[in-house]
Order: structure tokens, then sequence, then C-alpha cells
């Protein structure tokens, strides 16, 4: 019966969610304190939580009755504000419980009570939506699109008000409320999706025209989605070559005539911009070079100019120089945050680390490192850029490290949380708190740690693969010239050494936090307490770890459990397990995979693995093999009552598959799969660039190249690899990863300075880039 114990006892069980305690905990403190309002207000809390809104609403509303004589407004506290949260929090309880008609006579009653008008009427809106009130509905939308017309969910919900179903209908409607609101971009910009022809025409003219006036650096990505469909893109390149043209001779939009104002200068260079970004989106990257090449000349003062030309750079597969003119765009406006970050990912994208890391520092708090701040910061988008870095330039220890440090922010995120479960309750912020707790249940599915984990399962797996020596990491690599006996004995040796030196460096790490310790318990008196870091993260013992797949399932289960919906999750869950020998669990991956996209290349590689390995080792267990047969019935690879050869299935599938390399590149793995020695066929099959490929890129082919120098497909003569290169080069002969000398190491990077200025004095441009030397193979750029 404490009510201490009790009320942590119920922190600690929402906290953990367990709902069912939770609820009979807030039961006895209600029941011990009936006149707190945290009483009531956590004993309706745990029915909501639970399901059982009918229970929820009957305490709220009891609650409710005893708030009638609760003190009027008055000058000091015009607003009751904990009041009108309460309310808001009792409709969506019945909201969520499907009480819609009682949702809306309670909204109705207390609305002069609610202060939050703008969520007061988006609820209005969607009970009259459900009860099928349309034309109140409709009333609402209008209100809300006058108090806030460049809202553009506002307008599609009016769409669906008005039930309107062909373009026509839609476009009468957008025209008028273009008419209405002539300064909103909103309804311009959605009336554009369904005009064809020459009414497009003239509105997309006015609708850029406008934006290069007004000089709007945003322009082409409000536009881009109309580049879906080939009719526009036509209209859109022959109306801005027009404008350049005309622009260029006349200085006005069309042909000069008497009554027509000219243009300012700074009309024509916004054009330029455009185009660049115009003709970069469709690929033609020279063309981009072009006319950005002609914006520097003429205004080599604005930031923007700088920063698509590095972006450029970066989709030409030329990272080096993309980050040098970042870097110049950032020494333009060295207060500018934003330029920062983007010239500081531009470096650690350049596997500069060093560099990026001085950037980073120009923002960071004096006197301390920017990795430890940008990490006390919890700066995750700069984590997992390094950790890419890390990952490139095989530095598979330190890479672990920054996904390890991502996954224990989001582990502090779950803990953070702990002191708002009383807080919410006490200032009665209850719809908020409601957000804050599922959003809480789903954090791990957010991209930043779902991209950390795939890196790290990825990289777990290489290990698991190719296990790594201090000495020499790359002396894993002659196991291939090895008898199976020798490099087993090998491996083993290579782990107890490792086990060895992991041993001693934990010693040296412990002595080192007792020093610390002991230095901060001698300066409490002087009050300087040393902040000393709890659980450091060791890199040379994330890389060095024992048991390489089982590190993997610590962030392979959280992709499963928050990002099924993504098929890299399962083609990952598959690889581990399929070197598990977990039957069941590979089955399971192929089959989610099959129901996300069931052509995926990826697919098809990890069937024929699972078909591979049921051929070589026959499964004894009679219930797990008759399981797995009828499970195997839902795929293409039977014929009759006999499963299809695995070569069969694989040249079906390379038919079906003529223009795809990226499904070429599975199928050649498959090839290798079924004859391992046959290898330098089979590379020379998958390095055959071919015109006729849709997906033949710049990431593609590096993605090949990469897996070649690795040893994905076995052990490759240097003329064969030096051959792909070259023809790889010929296509993007900017790409660094194609130079006949590759570009530099982090270890190099950081010993010698970069030979061009990142100082704020600095600002005279990199030397100019002739667009002549860039080639592109076609259509849209892949890497954007």
């Amino acid at each position: 019966d404490s009510l201490t114990i009790l009320r942590d006892l119920s922190l600690l069980q929402i906290q953990m969610r367990d709902l069912e305690g939770y609820k009979e905990t807030r039961h006895q403190l209600f029941n011990l304190k009936p006149g707190q309002r945290q009483s009531w207000i956590g004993f309706a809390m745990s029915y909501h939580l639970l399901g059982d809104y009918d229970m929820a609403q009957s305490v709220l509303e009891e609650f409710r009755k005893t708030q009638q004589d609760r003190p009027a407004p008055s000058p000091d506290k015009p607003y009751d504000n904990e009041h009108s949260e309460f309310l808001l929090y009792q409709n969506l309880v019945l909201r969520e419980g499907e009480q819609y008609e009682d949702a809306l006579r309670h909204i109705q009653t207390h609305e002069k009570d609610i202060y939050n008008k703008l969520v007061l009427a988006e609820i209005k809106y969607d009970l009259y939506i459900r009860l099928s009130s349309l034309d109140r509905a409709e009333t609402i939308l209008r209100d809300l699109i006058e108090r806030n017309p460049e809202n553009k969910k506002y307008y599609f919900m009016l769409e669906k008000c008005l039930n309107l179903t062909n373009n026509d209908e839609k476009t009468n409607l957008y025209e008028n409320l273009i008419e209405k609101y002539p300064k909103a971009d909103a309804p311009k910009q959605i009336c554009l999706q369904f005009l064809t022809g020459e009414p497009f025409s003239k509105s997309i003219g006015l609708y850029l025209q406008k934006g290069f006036q007004k000089g709007v650096p945003s322009l082409f990505q409000s536009v881009k989605y109309l580049y879906a469909t080939p009719d526009k893109v036509q209209i859109i390149d022959s109306l801005l070559n027009n404008y350049h043209t005309n622009l260029t001779k006349y200085g006005t939009f069309e042909v000069s005539s008497d009554n027509e104002e000219i243009e300012p200068a700074s009309t024509l260079l916004w054009l330029q911009y455009y185009l660049a970004q115009h003709y970069d989106y469709l690929g033609k990257i020279d063309k981009a070079f072009e006319f950005i090449d002609q914006a520097i000349r003429d205004t080599p003062t604005l930031v923007e100019l700088y920063m698509f030309k590095a972006k450029l750079f970066k989709h030409a597969g030329d990272f080096q120089m993309a980050a040098t003119w970042m870097d110049e765009a950032q020494s333009l406006d060295t207060a500018d945050r934003f330029v920062n970050c983007k010239c500081t990912k531009y470096f650690l994208r350049a596997n500069q680390i060093n560099t990026a890391l001085e950037i980073a520092g120009k923002f960071t708090r004096e006197n301390s490192s920017p990795v430890d701040y940008l990490r006390e910061m919890q700066c995750m988008w700069f984590e997992l850029a390094t950790a890419k870095a890390y990952r490139r330039l095989k530095k598979y220890g330190e890479a672990l490290k920054k996904c390890h440090e991502i996954d224990r922010h989001f582990q502090e995120f779950v803990e953070d949380q702990f002191d708002f479960h009383s807080y919410c309750l006490r200032k009665m912020v209850l719809c908020a708190y409601v957000d804050m707790l599922n959003l809480e249940d789903h954090m791990k599915g957010h991209r930043f740690f779902r991209q950390a984990a795939q890196i790290a399962v990825e990289i777990y797996i290489r290990l698991h693969d190719h296990p790594l020596s201090e000495q020499d990491n790359d002396k894993d690599d002659n196991l291939a010239n090895m008898s199976a006996s020798e490099a087993k004995k090998l491996k083993n040796k290579l782990r107890k050494q490792q086990l060895r030196e992991q041993q001693e460096k934990q010693k040296q790490i412990d002595a080192e936090r007792k020093k610390k310790e002991f230095q901060r318990n001698r300066n409490k008196d002087d009050g300087e307490e040393e902040k000393i870091k709890e659980d450091e993260i060791i890199a040379e013992k994330l890389e060095h770890c024992e048991k390489p797949l089982e590190e993997a399932m610590r962030f392979l289960q959280p992709l499963e459990d928050f990002s099924a919906n993504f098929l890299e999750t399962h083609y990952l869950g598959f690889e581990v397990y399929y070197r598990r020998k977990k039957y069941l669990l590979m089955l399971r991956c192929l089959k989610r995979m099959k129901k996300l996209d069931s052509t995926n290349a990826k697919l098809h590689l990890c069937l024929m693995k699972f078909l591979k390995l049921i051929e070589t080792e026959p499964i004894n267990d009679e219930r797990l093999r008759t399981l797995i047969d009828e499970e195997l019935q839902t795929f293409d690879i039977k014929q009759g009552n006999s499963m299809k050869k695995i070569e069969d299935v694989n040249t079906n599938f390379l038919k079906s598959n003529l223009n795809s390399l990226i499904h070429r590149v599975e199928a050649a793995k498959v090839m290798l799969l079924i004859n391992p020695t046959n290898n330098l066929k089979t590379i020379e099959f998958l390095t055959t660039l071919e015109p006729n490929f849709t997906d033949q890129n710049l990431k593609t082919c590096s993605n090949i190249y990469e897996g070649m120098q690795l040893g994905d497909y076995g052990l490759i003569e240097n003329s064969m690899l030096e051959k792909y290169r070259n023809e790889c080069h010929r296509l993007w002969p900017q790409a660094n990863i194609f130079q006949p000398n590759p570009s530099l190491t982090v270890e190099q990077s950081q010993s010698s300075p970069p030979s061009y200025s990142s100082t704020a004095a600095s600002s005279s441009p990199p030397p100019p880039y002739s667009s002549n030397d860039i080639q592109t193979n076609g259509g849209k750029n892949a890497a954007t």
C-alpha cells in the first residue's frame, strides 16, 4: 500500500509495456488516492492502452463530471489548456473505440472549451467524413484551406470529400481555387498533374516564369514529380530552351515586343540553374555542366551554384572533385550550418574522414573533440555516413563501431521516455503522450537504425566468411589457396590468437578506467569531475568477434520486427540463417521476399541457394522435409512431381530478364554456386556490357567491380579485372572507382592535406571543369 512504491512500479510497468500489470497498479493507486487527478487519468489510460475503450471512456466521463466546478477564466489565466487537452484525449478514446456519433456530440458540446482550433476542425472533418456528412465536411475543409492554402493535404481531402473521379472535374476545382488563392503555389502544383497538351504548356510556363523571376532555388524540386510523364518532359524541355534562347537574345521569355519589360539578369541565372538540374535528372550530365558552368561564370558568388556543381560531380562518380566544389561552396558562407553539413557528407563520401571532421568541427563545441560532440548530440546522419566510409575502406571495426553507436542512441531514446510517464499525466498532454508511446514502440523502424543495422549485418556476414587477423587483415585471402583442413586449422589458430589479444586489450581498458576513476574521486573536492566513458566500444574487438553471426542477430532481429516491409531485411535474414542452417527460417524469408516482390533478382539467388543446400545436405527429419516440400509448391520450381534442375531454373530466369544487368548479376552468382570451378567463364559472362541493358548504370557496375575486388566471384585474373575497369572507365570517365590510379585511402588523405583551400578567405572557385570531358550512358542518372 505504499504510494511511492506503487507509483514507481507503475512507471516501470508502462516503460516495459507490461500493460496488464500497469492496469492493476493504476487501479490500486486509484483506490488509495481517488482525489488526485493523476489517479483518474492513469487509471483510464491503462484501459485505453489495453483497447478497453468503453471502460476508459467511463472513467474519463466520471472524472469530467468532477471538473464542472473548476474556476472560471480570469485575466491571469484566460485559457484552461489542461482541461482542453483532457477533452481532446477523451474524444480520441471515443474515436479509437469507433463511437463516432458520440465523439461528434462530445466535440460539439465542449467546442468552446477546446482552444486548439486547428486540431478541433480536423477532428470534426474526420468525424463528418466517417458519418457521411459530406456537405459539412466540405465546409470545414474550405475553412482549413482558407486558413492555410499551402497545405496540400487539405486539397487531397477536398477531392475525396467531393468524390471527384475524373481529371476534368479535378481541373475545374483547382482552377477555381487558383483564382481564389492566386498567391498559393500548392493548388497550381497539384493542378499540373491533371493538365495535358496546350493547357499544361500554358500553366507550367507561367509557373516556371514566376519561379525564375522570384529566384526560387527549390523550383525544380516542386515540379520534379511531373518528370514521370514523358510527354510533359518534352513540353518542359521545349519551353526551357525557348526561354533560354529568348532571354539570351532579347532579355524576355517570349520574342521581344515593345510592350514587354526586359527581365533582370537574375532571371537568366535561375533559368540556367534549373536547366542544369533538368538535364542532370534526364541523365544528360554534359549539358548540365554547360549550364552550371555558365551560371558560375556569370555569378561567381552564389552558393547554390557551387553546391549543385558538386552534386553533378557526385552523379558522375567523381567524389573527390565533388567534395572540392562543396568545400568551395561552404567557404563562401561559413556561417551556414546546412552547407557545412553538406560539405561534411561529401568529404565522407570521398572517404576523407579527417577532413570531414575538421569541417564539422566548425560548428561543434570549443575545446571538445568533434567526434565526441557529435556522438553526444546523437548526430546519426554523420555516424551513418562515417560507417559507410569506413566500410568502403574495409575498416570493418570502425564501421561496426559507428553502427553500435547508432544502436546505443536508440536504446537511449527508449530509456529517455521514462521521465515522461509521470510528467505527461501531470501536465495533461495526453494525446501527445499516446503518440509518444506509439512512436517508441516502433522506434527501431526509423531509417537511420534500419540502414545502420543493414550495414552491421552485412559486415558480420563478411567477417564470418572471411575472418580477420590483427597483424594482417588480408591474410585470410590466402585461405582460398589452401586445402580445407589447412584452412580450418589456420582459422582456429587465428581465432585463438584474437581471443588472447582481446583479453589483453580488455585488461588495459579496465586499468585505464580505474585510473580515471581514481582521478575523478581525487578532483571531487575541487569540483572538477571528469566524465568517464561508460562501456566504451572498441573497434578492434568488434571486427575480431568470435561469433559474428550471433552479433549479426542483434541487429537482424529488430529489422525483422520493425522493417519487415523492406525486402533487404529478409534477404539479409536469409543470408544469416543460410550460414546457420536454419531451414524453416530460411523458408520464411523466402516467402516474405516473394510476397514483397516476386520478380526481385535477390529472391532468385536465395531460392537457388536454398535448393542447392537441401540437395547437397539432405534433411533427415521426415516432418521437416514434408513441410519444406509443401511450402516450395508456391514457387515455380516444380516439373510434375519432381523438382526442376537448378541449371534449368537459372536459364529460364535469364531468358525472362534479358535486358536487366541486376538480374544477370544474381544469375552469375547462381552459376558459381552450381560450378565454382568455372568462375572465369562466369566472370566473362557477367562483365559483358550490352547497350540493351535498362539498368546498366554507375551504381550497378560499381557494385560488380567491388564484388570482383573482394573475391565474391572467386579468384579473378588481373587482366579480366583491368578489362572490365577499362570498359566502365570509358562509360564513366570521371568515376573515381574506375580510374587507373585509385582514390586515396583514408590514411593517405589524413596524412597529406588537400590541395585546395577550405578557408573563409578563399573566394575563387577551383579550376573550371570542361564539360566536354564528361560522358554518360544515357537515361536518368541512377546515382541521384
